[in-house]
């Protein structure tokens, strides 16, 4: 099957589909229609289900249009000399929906509230930045995820949590496998999903402490770079090669 302009290539120049990140999209439609069946969403809960498949929408609009700068600081460049690419476009989508999250979901005090939006912004980012070589957005994602799950967030205002969760488990074996990526749109998902849930669960101190710690791991992207740091550390790399085809790590 060709798969034309929803394919890239991958770390070791193979061109594989950018398909999981659709896969994502359609468990957290069933995920929140389950939900749904269950018990009552408030209309907060299908903003939020709506911002997340905007923000998974806008990465893939990035995907099929490759060529604009790469990272952070490429896009931030950009809005600087005010060149409009599909990435700069991506995170002014990305940066509005986390605001709208924000403002729909119950009211806490104004500096979570920030912190909340700054955490689901950039942990959007930060796994668009993880999402290089097969298997790290993935195996990012779901330990966070699955203490949030554990923490248990109100489904009625994240409908789409548990689809997500259960689908990046049933698609790791294939990103490991290099038989599909996740994409922009994909990994963006997943690390909004993780804000998400962060700003449902999290006291105020531990959620800012989160929304700096995923900027700060961004801004590490974009200097050091993040495969650098991973194999710095054992423990890190020992996990972040777990169950990969290849050991080569390139960013």
């Amino acid at each position: 099957m060709r798969w034309g302009r929803l394919s890239a290539e991958n770390h070791r120049g193979s061109r594989v589909p950018i398909a999981l990140g659709l896969v994502l999209v359609a468990g957290a439609i069933v995920g929140a229609v389950l939900v749904a069946a269950g018990e009552h969403v408030s209309s907060a809960g299908w903003v939020v289900a709506a911002g997340e498949h905007i923000v998974a929408a806008a990465g893939l609009v990035d995907d099929v249009n490759p060529g604009g700068p790469r990272g952070l600081r490429g896009h931030l460049r950009a809005i600087a000399s005010f060149h409009v690419t599909t990435g700069v476009v991506k995170l002014v989508v990305v940066g509005a929906v986390s605001l709208i999250v924000v403002a729909v979901l119950p009211s806490r005090a104004l500096p979570v509230s920030f912190a909340g939006a700054f955490a689901m912004a950039a942990c959007a980012n930060l796994w668009n930045g993880l999402d290089v070589v097969p298997g790290r957005a993935l195996k990012a994602f779901l330990p966070a995820a699955g203490a949030i799950w554990l923490a248990g967030p109100a489904l009625p205002l994240a409908p789409t949590f548990p689809g997500v969760v259960v689908a990046a488990a049933l698609v790791l074996p294939l990103d490991l496998r290099e038989r599909a990526m996740l994409g922009d749109g994909g990994a963006n998902l997943l690390g909004f999903t993780v804000g998400l849930g962060a700003y449902l669960v999290l006291p105020g101190l531990a959620l800012e402490v989160v929304a700096v710690l995923a900027v700060a791991l961004n801004v590490l992207g974009d200097t050091v770079s993040l495969s650098r740091a991973i194999d710095v550390v054992p423990p890190l790399r020992w996990f972040d090669r777990l169950g990969r085809v290849a050991s080569t790590t390139t960013d």
